[in-house]
């Protein structure tokens, strides 16, 4: 886990393999922020990860099934809002709990042990297995309309619009981001254990993963950029979604 470093300047077109002819003291970091720049090797146990985000209609069914009022109600009358509410969008939550509890509800219905996924296995499915690779999409280039949004599309579209990576996984960025698991720690990186890390026991901040649709791509789309954020927001924003994981290592 952590920035693995890329070369200065590439063409996100046709994304050259790592290390791209340099040697791997000359690469520079892929994102800005310094909370992934400790590279530290991770063993996971086997576990079955959402293909994709989970949809409006999904959380929709989890409200009503807990005889809990759809949130935005009033919002969902208004024609100019409409668009936001389609049921094959990233659903898009008010805190980091309401996710959890999906999962959570989930699990009380299968009898699997379904949970939000944790950040190291997030970022293992998005780099394809634990590969050094710059985008997670199905080339691991950017090909804008294509497997990637054009810029400046300025809404969240449906969670199966673009191919898949290549371990078969639907919108890992551009879309929505990623809630996990995992409590936020600034230097966690440098003192997680190798074993199945699953952050700092507490905090202050959640861990989120991913990109979502405003951001532009050269700066928020790598699979290796991490941020913390407040788990209890104050409103519904598209684009802060989420999905689940199963933790288990045996055959369903």
């Amino acid at each position: 886990m952590g920035d693995f470093g890329w070369i200065c300047e590439y063409d996100e077109k046709d994304v050259c393999t790592w290390p791209c002819g340099q040697a791997a003291e000359q690469l520079c970091n892929i994102s800005r922020d310094g909370n992934d720049d400790f590279v530290h090797f991770v063993k996971l146990s086997g576990f079955y990860f959402s293909k994709y985000h989970v949809s409006l209609k999904e959380f929709d069914l989890f409200f009503n099934a807990k005889g809990l009022p759809l949130f935005d109600s009033e919002k969902r009358k208004r024609e100019d809002l409409k668009f936001r509410y389609q049921p094959d969008l990233p659903a898009f939550t008010k805190s980091w709990q309401e996710a959890k509890d999906y999962c959570v509800w989930l699990a009380e219905l299968s009898g699997y042990p379904i949970d939000l996924p944790t950040e190291a296995q997030w970022e293992f499915v998005v780099r394809n297995g634990g590969k050094h690779i710059l985008f997670p999409t199905d080339t691991g280039s950017l090909d804008f309309g294509e497997n990637y949004p054009n810029e400046g599309g300025g809404q969240t579209f449906p969670i199966d619009r673009f191919p898949p990576n290549p371990l078969g996984v639907f919108g890992l960025a551009g879309n929505a981001t990623d809630w996990v698991n995992d409590w936020y720690g600034e230097d966690y990186y440098r003192h997680s254990p190798r074993e199945n890390p699953r952050g700092p026991e507490t905090g202050v901040y959640k861990v989120k993963r991913g990109s979502y649709y405003p951001e532009g791509p050269m700066s928020a789309a790598s699979v290796v950029r991490r941020w913390p954020d407040n788990p209890q927001q104050d409103a519904y924003y598209p684009g802060t979604g989420f999905r689940c994981s199963v933790q288990t290592a045996e055959k369903l």
